[in-house]
């Protein structure tokens, strides 16, 4: 992996060379002299802020002012009735954000650690509701994951990363009701900057990255875009690495009415199961010999392995019939293969002598996914009313091929571990090949009115299908079909002193898969949110305040007059406070803040947990992070950052036996950037915590969250 690491940057600096030699090379010395303040950072900003924000284009600073995430169009977001953050590169660089996970935990409304320090997948709660295997999208089109055959993005490839709240069957489809994360991946634009970059951590954490683009044609009709990433690293497990290669291209043609870009990455991991299965005693109660250490490797070195082989292949075609009439298409193939192999503790064997059960684990799984996107956008006005028609069709094939198989392992003691004990017979699980196809028809009306309101309808039909071959019974076939109609509605009133009222109901559907030979409809969710959004005039900010209720209905549970079966008369309600504010009063300086509060409820049940509240749901979650660079004197372009995040206390389990303590965590950075370098030092956890970031619904299966992280980064921009 070293080598890799070395050719890689050598590769990237192969793009470098050429780039810096023309820059240098000028006819006189006014070219020099251009070519040098290009390498300034001041230069570099004022380019940028040539260009004007769209929903696709990098951030401008830290505070976005445009999404589509919502709404499908380039809409600003203090004019979008939806709870909504975005996440630029900006931000992610002044935090070193490993992980898309890591870019979000200073957002509110969303728990990001809700398996713990994990690299294999992003888990992830939004407004309550589970949401990793549904609500992970890539430029607006769903990364669905089945079993343990998972999708996840690379932080370093994203140009900006959006939360959206709440549900999204609309604009979406089959979706849970907490809402989704948009990774708006890297595209050429002409005056991207370059960069080369090297990164050393703890855990013996080495990086190597490039981003390199720009005019591949000089008249700027075509563009194009290389990022890449190879990662050799340990964890703060022992005997986990967590390594990784990624690269993605990108190539962009555009003419006076057409632009077509052509997206594509791979992406290869590899790593094990760094999180652990953790019984309560010994990590969130005192335990006869003091708390289980973090570091400790719960698996077994000669049979753990995560694989994870992951690549696709797309374009975004945009077309201008006219100045109001534009049609989109956007297409992908995904593809992912992960085998995976694992020991995991299953509670205590013997407390007092701190022996672990454990069990293994087998999976060799795999997924197609095939996903298109039509849209049709027209912009027409009806006497003083204007209007912005979006009407689309999308279709999305996934193909998943899964096999699991479970069995027993020797005990381990987690105080003194010894390695090497005896592995039993595996027995299968689940053996079969899914296919699952939804079809959607929808449309969206912008309406402008009485020059201050903005009112939003939209609605959509749904077909979707799952068929199943089950390899356990001699291909055993089973199907089932679902149809849904989605709503929603949003009105928002523009002030002259920049602050936007807004109100918005919306609608979700998610089916359900089938259990034996009993098939169920869909879950459905419903919201209703009132808030407020306020871009301030004297300097550059955005802050939002948001109240909702969203409830979760269909919700399977035990049939009352049968133990064997399942009914869908269950609900979950979950209503709450959003704040968020991200502001740069000053030239140098930024600060975010962000409040949640969330009283999740099972409103129905049939299982005994009636009037409690939902696992691994936080009532309180908050946080304050801020950023000063020096913007004159002899240290101009040093600067610092600090952070503190709090995630409050949350039931265990369902039946609400035990609680997992609150915490609060530190974050500390330094940059210094000199003549197109950038030097910089992030610590997250920077006191060491050690802290439970959830339990999963048992007192056996507790999770640690990540220690203390320390990166140092050197970058080069030209």
């Amino acid at each position: 992996m070293s080598k890799t690491l070395l050719l890689s940057t050598a590769f990237a600096l192969s793009f470098a060379a050429p780039q810096f030699a023309r820059a240098q090379s000028g006819e006189d010395a006014t070219n020099q002299t251009e070519a040098t303040d290009a390498t300034e950072t001041p230069a570099i900003m004022i380019e940028a802020e040539a260009q004007a924000e769209t929903s696709t284009s990098p951030v401008e600073g830290f505070v976005a002012t445009q999404s589509g995430t919502a709404t499908k169009t380039s809409t600003p977001i203090v004019e979008t009735p939806r709870s909504i953050s975005v996440i630029g590169t900006d931000e992610i660089e002044a935090r070193q954000a490993e992980t898309v996970m890591d870019a979000l935990k200073y957002s509110p409304g969303i728990q990001a650690d809700q398996s713990g320090f994990d690299t294999r997948y992003d888990w992830f709660k939004v407004r309550g509701f589970s949401q990793q295997d549904v609500g992970l999208y890539r430029d607006g089109m769903q990364l669905r994951s089945s079993g343990y055959a998972s999708f996840r993005q690379e932080a370093y490839g994203a140009e900006r990363i959006e939360l959206l709240r709440g549900p999204t069957s609309v604009m979406y489809g089959q979706n849970a009701p907490g809402g989704l994360v948009n990774v708006v991946t890297k595209r050429p634009h002409e005056d991207m900057v370059n960069e080369v970059a090297l990164q050393l951590g703890n855990f013996d954490h080495k990086q190597g990255a490039f981003d390199v683009g720009g005019k591949a044609i000089e008249d700027g009709s075509v563009l194009y875009r290389l990022t890449g990433l190879v990662q050799d690293s340990g964890t703060q497990t022992n005997m986990v690495d967590d390594d990784r290669v990624y690269i993605a291209p990108s190539l962009k043609w555009q003419s006076d009415d057409t632009s077509l870009t052509l997206l594509s990455h791979y992406q290869h991991d590899e790593t094990g199961s760094a999180n652990n299965w953790l019984p309560t005693v010994g990590t969130i109660y005192a335990g006869p010999n003091g708390a289980i250490p973090v570091d400790v490797f719960t698996g077994e070195p000669g049979f753990e392995g995560y694989e994870r082989i992951q690549t696709s292949v797309g374009y975004e075609l945009s077309h201008d019939f006219t100045n109001d009439v534009t049609f989109r298409q956007n297409a992908r193939y995904a593809f992912v293969d992960v085998d995976y192999k694992t020991a995991y503790g299953t509670g205590w064997r013997d407390v007092n002598a701190g022996t672990l059960k454990r069990s293994t684990l087998r999976s060799d799984q795999n997924a197609h996914a095939i996903t298109i996107d039509n849209q049709l956008e027209t912009r027409f006005d009806t006497g003083s009313v204007d209007h912005t028609l979006l009407t689309g069709v999308d279709y999305q094939h996934y193909i998943y091929d899964r096999y699991a198989a479970y069995g027993s392992a020797a005990d381990l003691n987690v105080y003194n571990p010894s390695y090497g004990g005896a592995i039993g017979a595996l027995t299968t699980w689940y053996d079969d090949d899914v296919t699952l196809r939804q079809l959607g028809l929808y449309a969206q009306d912008q309406i402008d009115f009485d020059e201050n309101w903005t009112l939003t309808l939209g609605g959509r039909q749904d077909w979707s299908d799952e068929k199943k071959y089950d390899n356990t019974k001699n291909g055993a076939e089973s199907s089932k079909n679902d149809h849904a109609f989605s709503g929603q509605a949003g009105l928002v009133y523009k002030t002259e002193f920049g602050l936007v009222p807004y109100l918005s109901y919306s609608e979700s559907f998610n089916p359900v898969a089938s259990q034996g030979s009993q098939n169920f409809e869909p879950e459905t969710g419903q919201q209703v949110e009132f808030g407020a959004k306020y871009e301030p005039q004297s300097f550059k900010g955005m802050l939002s305040a948001a109240i909702y209720d969203l409830r979760r209905q269909n919700v399977v549970t035990t049939d009352p007059n049968d133990s064997a079966r399942k009914v869908q008369t269950g609900e979950v309600r979950s209503r709450g406070l959003e704040l968020e504010g991200t502001i740069e009063p000053v030239a140098g300086l930024v600060a975010k803040a962000a409040y949640s509060y969330n009283d999740s409820e099972i409103t129905k049940d049939n299982d005994g947990n009636q009037g409690n509240t939902p696992d691994g749901v936080a009532e309180h979650t908050a946080s304050l992070w801020a950023d000063y660079t020096l913007q004159t004197g002899a240290l101009k372009g040093f600067g610092f950052n600090g952070g503190v995040r709090y995630l409050g206390e949350q039931y265990g389990n369902k039946s609400n036996t035990f609680q997992v303590p609150a915490t609060t965590l530190f974050d500390a950075g330094i940059h210094y950037e000199l003549d197109g370098y950038l030097f910089a030092l992030n610590a997250t956890n920077l006191t060491d915590e050690r802290w439970v970031a959830s339990c999963a619904g048992s007192d056996t299966t507790c999770y640690y969250g990540q220690g203390r992280t320390v990166l140092a980064t050197v970058k080069y921009r030209w």
